[in-house]
Parts: C-alpha cells; sequence; structure tokens
C-alpha cells in the first residue's frame, strides 16, 4: 500500500495486484456469477475498477467451476482488472458446514486466477461470548498459518472477535505478522444491518490501529453510502457489497443518507445514470426485471458517487468537517459520530500539524475531536502556572490578524505578562494568531457566554494597565518562541531562537517571514499555516537540544548519502524512527551515528512509519550538503 494523500487515518492510496492497482477508497461490487444482474462493462461505467466474487459458489457449480478452472476468473466475469474471491465463510456460517476445507478452497482461488484470495474463516456473530470469539479468532489465525508459502495471490486474513475489542487487537495483530496482505474486518454484517454503527466504530477503530499500516483495510459488506465517510475516516480503504442489489430487489434507492422507496421518489436526481433517461412513473411500470436493473444501476452510481465525494474531502484534508457535518443527517449516525469522539484521543496522534483547508468550528461538539485535543493538550503546556501571569484580553479589543497595532506591541514589549485572547469556547496565546488553526479558521460563533474569563481592557493613552507588571522583551522574538513551543514542545523556542537571532517580516505583507542567527537561516514561517519550515541552522539547533530519538527519522547510510544531497527519504530505507512524530511536522534525518544529513517534512504519522514499504517517508527541503540557503522576501 501506498499512499498517495492522506487526511489522519484516511488516505488515498495506491494497492498494487497482478491484474493492476486499486486506488483507495473504493468498493468492490459482490458479482454473483449465478445470477448476474449488471454487467461488468455497465458497473466499470459507472464507476468500478475491481470486483469481488465467491469463489465458494463457483466451485459448487459444475458448468462455472469448469470454466474458471480452464479459462480463470476473469474470463468468468468477463474483466481483466483485479479480482478478489470470498471463502464462503458466511455459507459455512449460515449452514454450519461447507464440502470443502480451507486448504481445498484457498487451492481453487489461487488456480482459477483471483488476485486476492480468502482463507475460509469463522465468522464471529455480535452476541458471541467472549470465549467463543476467541475461539474463533484462534481458529481463523491456525487456518491462515496451515498454508504454505504464497506467491502467486495477495491472501486476505480476516480480523474476527465480535464486539470484544480486545479480541479484535488480537486478531489484527495475528492477521498482520502472518502472509496476509490484505487485512478484511469480518463479523460486521448483522452490524451494518441493524445500523449499529455506534458500534463499529469501536470495531474499525480497534482493528485499523492494531493492523499492519501497509496493508489495506476491507470493511466486509459495507456498501451503504451513510457510513462510507465515516468508514473512511476510521482507516478503511476497501469496501465490498451487495447492497446495490439488495436494495433494488426491494424497490429502494441508495442516497447519500439513506435509502428511499421508489413509490415516494418524486424525480432521480441528477447523478444518477436515470435522470432524463426515464420519468420516476417509467421505472415504477417497468418490468419487474427491468426495474430490478435500473435500479442496480441507480444503487451503485450512489456508492460510487460518495466514495468521489470521500476523496476529495480527504484531498482537501475535510474529511473530519465532512463527517461531522454529514452526522446530523441520521439518529443512527450521530450517534455513531459522538462514539467517534470518544475515541478523540486515540485518533489524535494520527492528525496532520496543519490541514490545506480552513478550519470549521461548528458548536461545543467541535471541541472534542481529535484536533482540538492537540490544542489542549500543546495550550496546556504554554499556560502551565511556570509561565508566568496570563491576563485575557476583551473581546473587544481582540480583532484577528489586526492584533498587532503599534500601540500593541509597545505595551507589549513594556510588561513580561502573557496575554491570551478569545477563541471559541477556549482562550489562546496571542503570539500565536496566526498559527492554524487559530485565523485559518470560520466559526459559526455559537460559544458559551460564561466560557472565559475576560480581564482588562487596553487604555487609549498607551500607559500600562494598573496592576501589571513591567518588562522588557521583543515582540516578533517572542512570537516565534511560542510558535516552536507549540510546534515541537514546551521549552524549545527559547533554545531553538537565542536572544541573538534577527526576526524578518514580508516587505509586502508585514507578517513575521524569517528568524536567522549570525546571517545564518534557523527557520521560515510558512505563510498558509504559520508554523516552520527549518533550516539546516535551525535543524542543527533542533538536533542538538533533542535527546535520544525525539525529532528524528533514522536512515541506512546508503540513504543517507543521498539524502544529504536533498534527496527524498523513501520508507524502504527508515529504520528508526521517533513515534511521536507529527505528520506534516518538520524532522531531523540522520544515519545511525546520529549525523544530521538532512531536514524535512514527514509524510506518515510515528504510529505508521515503520510499516509502510513504498513511497516517501519524508520530503527533504534541505540536506548538509546542499549549498547554504539564501532569506528570500
Amino acid at each position: 500500500m501506498e499512499i498517495i494523500h492522506r487526511d489522519g487515518l484516511a488516505r488515498i492510496g495506491k494497492f498494487s495486484t497482478a491484474h493492476g492497482d486499486i486506488q483507495t477508497p473504493t468498493i468492490l461490487p459482490v458479482v454473483n456469477p449465478n445470477i448476474p444482474t449488471l454487467t461488468t462493462e455497465e458497473m466499470v461505467s459507472l464507476g468500478a475498477r475491481a470486483f469481488i466474487t465467491n469463489s465458494y459458489i463457483i466451485r459448487r457449480n459444475t458448468k462455472l467451476r469448469e470454466r474458471a478452472e480452464k479459462y480463470g476468473v476473469h474470463s468468468l466475469l468477463g474483466f481483466d482488472g483485479p479480482i478478489m474471491t470470498d471463502s464462503g465463510t458466511f455459507q459455512s456460517h449460515v449452514y454450519s458446514d461447507v464440502e470443502f476445507s480451507n486448504v481445498e478452497i484457498v487451492d481453487f482461488q489461487r488456480k482459477i486466477g483471483s488476485d486476492i484470495s480468502t482463507i475460509l474463516d469463522i465468522f464471529s456473530e455480535p452476541d458471541f461470548s467472549h470465549d467463543r470469539a476467541k475461539e474463533a479468532v484462534l481458529e481463523t489465525h491456525r487456518r491462515m498459518a496451515e498454508l504454505p508459502p504464497i506467491d502467486d495471490t495477495i491472501m486476505a486474513g480476516p480480523i474476527q472477535g465480535s464486539l470484544h475489542m480486545d479480541l479484535r487487537k488480537m486478531s489484527a495483530e495475528l492477521m498482520s505478522s502472518s502472509q496476509a496482505g490484505y487485512l478484511p474486518i469480518g463479523g460486521v454484517v448483522p452490524l451494518l444491518e441493524n445500523y449499529r454503527y455506534d458500534d463499529l466504530v469501536d470495531v474499525i477503530l480497534s482493528s485499523k490501529v492494531n493492523a499492519d499500516f501497509s496493508k489495506p483495510i476491507h470493511l466486509f459488506g459495507g456498501g451503504h453510502p451513510m457510513f462510507m465517510g465515516m468508514a473512511v475516516l476510521l482507516g478503511v480503504d476497501i469496501f465490498d457489497s451487495a447492497s446495490y442489489v439488495k436494495y433494488a430487489r426491494d424497490n429502494r434507492m441508495l442516497f447519500q443518507d439513506g435509502s428511499r422507496d421508489l413509490s415516494k421518489i418524486g424525480s432521480f436526481p441528477r447523478w444518477s445514470p436515470l435522470y432524463g433517461k426515464y420519468t420516476v412513473d417509467e421505472v415504477r411500470n417497468a418490468s419487474p426485471e427491468e426495474r430490478f436493473r435500473l435500479l442496480s444501476m441507480h444503487n451503485l452510481s450512489a456508492i460510487f458517487n460518495e466514495l468521489e465525494e470521500i476523496r476529495e474531502q480527504i484531498y482537501q484534508q475535510r474529511l473530519w468537517q465532512y463527517v461531522e457535518a454529514r452526522s446530523r443527517s441520521h439518529p443512527y449516525l450521530f450517534r455513531a459520530f459522538l462514539r467517534l469522539l470518544d475515541h478523540s484521543g486515540s485518533l489524535e496522534k494520527f492528525e496532520d500539524l496543519s490541514k490545506k483547508s480552513t478550519f470549521f468550528y461548528f458548536d461545543e461538539y467541535s471541541e472534542r475531536g481529535p484536533y482540538f485535543r492537540r490544542i489542549e493538550r500543546n495550550l496546556g503546556y504554554l499556560m502551565s502556572p511556570d509561565k508566568g501571569k496570563f491576563r485575557v484580553l476583551s473581546p473587544d479589543h481582540w480583532h484577528p490578524g489586526r492584533i498587532h497595532s503599534l500601540e500593541f506591541v509597545s505595551l507589549y514589549e513594556r510588561t513580561s505578562e502573557r496575554f491570551l485572547v478569545p477563541w471559541n469556547n477556549t482562550v489562546i496565546p496571542v503570539e500565536l494568531d496566526e498559527t492554524y488553526p487559530f485565523q485559518q479558521m470560520i466559526s459559526s460563533g455559537l460559544v458559551r457566554p460564561d466560557s472565559m474569563a475576560v480581564a482588562g481592557e487596553w487604555p487609549a493613552d498607551g500607559k500600562l494597565p494598573e496592576g501589571i507588571e513591567s518588562g522588557s522583551r521583543n515582540f516578533r522574538l517572542e512570537r516565534v518562541r511560542t510558535v516552536a513551543d507549540f510546534q515541537f514542545g514546551s521549552g524549545t523556542g527559547r533554545k531553538l531562537f537565542p536572544d541573538a537571532c534577527e526576526v524578518r517580516v514580508s516587505r509586502s505583507t508585514g507578517r513575521l517571514r524569517s528568524v536567522l542567527l549570525d546571517g545564518r537561516l534557523l527557520a521560515t514561517l510558512r505563510a498558509h499555516d504559520g508554523f516552520f519550515t527549518l533550516g539546516i541552522a535551525g535543524a542543527e539547533i533542533l538536533h542538538d537540544i533533542s535527546p535520544g530519538l525525539e525529532n528524528r527519522v533514522v536512515v541506512t547510510d546508503d540513504s543517507a548519502e543521498f539524502n544529504a544531497q536533498g534527496y527524498n527519504v523513501f520508507f524502504k530505507f527508515v529504520k528508526k524512527f521517533d513515534n511521536a512524530i507529527i505528520a506534516g511536522n518538520e524532522v531531523l534525518v540522520v544515519d545511525d551515528a546520529d549525523h544530521l544529513v538532512a531536514v524535512g517534512k514527514s509524510v506518515a504519522s510515528g504510529p505508521e512509519m515503520g510499516y509502510y514499504r513504498k513511497g516517501v517517508a519524508v520530503k527533504v527541503h534541505r540536506g548538509v550538503r546542499e549549498k547554504p540557503e539564501a532569506d528570500q522576501d
């Protein structure tokens, strides 16, 4: 699995198979070779790029088996792209037994040329006891272990465990350490059918964060567009479902916010393949076979329409906001969103340092999200008692982006107190007003009237307010130090930017631009998010003041030679790393002897870094062997 774009646990990725790449997130439509509803050509025209079919059904049917064995499953389905085959686990669960063993059904999948083959795992119902679910987990792993090494198909190792999160964790770890290269989450269809999305949040997250991040996560049966955004937010890469035909069989149509009965539809949406070709009455009055086919086309289009929107939200790094807004479309979905908020602490470590898009603040629920958790944690360091006194500015005197008047700067530099400004239901240091997300946001303004204690107003005569402590300091220098503390950890700013630093501002915008020391560029402040990009001189200081693996990615000696010249770091050359690395933050690239070789931006978070073997791990912007940087406006 290779990351192309990311947004927390969600990712647009590329997964390679023998018959081509699968770009995620996507869905594999279920194809029943016994009952073809739509042709593969029709489904490809609607967005399908890979399919899943059931090898057990094929094997039990003499005609289908003979054709698949002779010509392959791709010929059987009339499709030359990636095809995954299921093993008959669900049939085994429903009918108590199947006539083929695990080894036999896997051998059959390999024989017919499946790109992704699935073991005959043990299905776990949501009401299974802990002991029974554990037996299923261990037996499923035993069945994977009994297979010889396989290299002619990608093996799918389902993660089971019912609603016991310790077993989901166990199963994810066992399957990740096996030869499985693909990790479906099993035993969830009953939860999906009963809209138990809140339980699904627990199941998916427990499976995802304990699995190998380099292997795709597949949600078996997760084909309703209403829950897809939240599932992808939790790390699901691939879905499969026959929902497009199941709903059509009941004359129901899928939409992003739920399903609707054909008898209650007034018109077709513009994105539907039925729009402009059929009226609602024509579809209602069509023969059962034709109506079934047309509704299946609409339903499949609804699924791919939602996936296309999800991919765009990931690209824009707005998926959390999208899910937060969409969660109000159905009570069961909102209940799942509240469960999602309970996991914000676990999700925070996967959030990027900043986002491409503006941060949205809706209401108090927004404060419980993972990015807010990071803000609270970092602000806790900055506003600890040992930082001195704090004074909160009145909202009447707080104007984002315009607080730094000459009068304010003059007053600030004659004091030793720290000043806070209102921000939604909390307060932040005034020095961070241009740092993401404090200025790069749109707020509903729905804040609690009693959420902030306001103390004091700035006098118009320029005199210090009564009772305020006097002092002497440089506003620009304090600003860059506070940003450094927020970005790299409390206490970093003063060490990274000593008193002798020169802080320059842009001639065109007046905003902070760069920090130099003895003519060497320490850091540049990024205009889009207010965080630092380090120069080699700054990286050297951060290296000297950071102990152990802190802020580091250790690479092989061969890689270090190229990274020192400014080339990117690839995952396969990473040996060790700081597990606390934040995706999108600055990291130090060092060799085994801890010699600094480059500085760059991490593509992945620390918990993910050790899993990937394809793609860029650190986007290097300066190597130690490149020419010295020059500060430019």
